[in-house]
């Protein structure tokens, strides 16, 4: 179950999410929350995602509403795993006593770096030192299994300001890290000053956070996530293997196997019930590229037997021409049962891909 708070103290430099600064009333969007999910909660879940926008900016008593409706609603696995997304500068005391009184396991903080000025340039309302603490405030609560969010490709950004934030991290004893490079949308402030991500620079910061990452011993899963043993996000290993979930709340999106839909993105609208739900039927086409799209960015990568079925036949003999040279290369590697990108393949991720599809 994915559930969207589209609430922010403030507006990144970079960001296109839909989320509101202080235009709307969260009560009232909780409640229609809460109706969403009288209505559209499944029978059982085993994973729970709060993202936003900044879940942590709710007032204080709408993170216990909620959960304890989906409860009323579902029944929850015995180690559901249960994700809420902060920012450090909302990441208080109360919030997190909130937090694990509701249920809350696991913390997901947006730290995107380490380094005050390149926070101060793009927007973000937290200090390096805010970062830390609430990593440390969040453990003094009994949240343990916590990610922090990097980002890669930042203004004025260097690989020493990388491998310091993967330094620091580690040694607070967080338990995944999720880099994610750098993307200018459109629209945005980053967009409007001009500025644009040195692609080749921003590998070389991505393989200086693997590099530490992987020297401090955290295990990358999937390209963009790293984990100590154990510690994967079940939630989003299930988005990039096509189980289905349920999202609520505005712009939230759903997937059960044969369709996609989404709710509206207008906040208003969603408030007063009017959630104006796109549906998209999904082909057994569309299943096989996805299945293909996502299993390739994980270390597990993607099953004969799975592209078997999807594709009604020998997909590995349909793809033999393809295959051969991209194994050749080292670009893919045999697994048990199927293939997955080979260690270079990473920075060329897309052109493999794109050539089996």
């Amino acid at each position: 179950m994915y559930v969207h708070i589209p609430f922010c103290n403030g507006r990144c430099a970079y960001c296109d999410f839909v989320s509101s600064v202080g235009q709307f009333d969260a009560r009232a969007y909780v409640a229609a929350l809460c109706r969403e999910i009288t209505e559209r909660a499944p029978a059982y879940v085993d994973t729970v995602f709060i993202g936003g926008g900044t879940p942590s900016v709710l007032p204080r008593g709408a993170l216990t509403e909620i959960l304890q409706t989906l409860r009323s609603r579902a029944c929850f696995s015995a180690d559901c795993e249960i994700t809420c997304e902060a920012n450090p500068e909302s990441c208080s005391d109360a919030f997190l006593r909130e937090a694990v009184q509701s249920g809350v396991n696991r913390l997901s903080l947006g730290v995107q770096s380490l380094c005050d000025e390149i926070l101060a340039s793009v927007g973000r309302r937290h200090t390096a030192q805010q970062a830390l603490a609430a990593v440390a405030r969040a453990k003094a609560h009994g949240i343990q299994n916590i990610n922090c969010d990097l980002m890669l490709g930042l203004p004025h950004q260097s690989a020493p300001d990388v491998a310091h934030a993967v330094n620091a991290l580690a040694a607070c004893g967080v338990t995944h890290v999720s880099a994610y490079a750098l993307t200018v949308e459109e629209g945005t402030p980053l967009h409007r000053a001009g500025f644009t991500v040195n692609g080749d620079y921003a590998a070389e910061l991505y393989d200086v956070a693997w590099g530490r990452l992987r020297a401090l011993g955290f295990e990358r899963y999937e390209v963009s996530n790293f984990c100590r043993p154990r510690k994967r996000c079940r939630h989003n290993y299930k988005y990039w293997t096509l189980s289905p979930y349920v999202g609520v709340g505005a712009a939230a999106h759903s997937y059960n196997g044969h369709c996609r839909s989404y709710n509206t993105s207008d906040i208003a609208a969603y408030i007063r019930g009017e959630r104006n739900e796109t549906v998209q039927t999904v082909t057994a086409a569309d299943t096989l590229e996805e299945y293909i799209l996502l299993g390739l960015r994980t270390a597990d990568g993607i099953s004969f037997a799975a592209l078997d079925r999807l594709c009604g036949g020998d997909w590995a003999a349909q793809k033999r021409d393809a295959l051969r040279p991209l194994l050749a290369a080292g670009l893919l590697e045999y697994t048990a049962g199927g293939i997955r990108l080979g260690e270079k393949a990473f920075y060329t991720m897309n052109e493999v891909i794109v050539r089996l599809l």
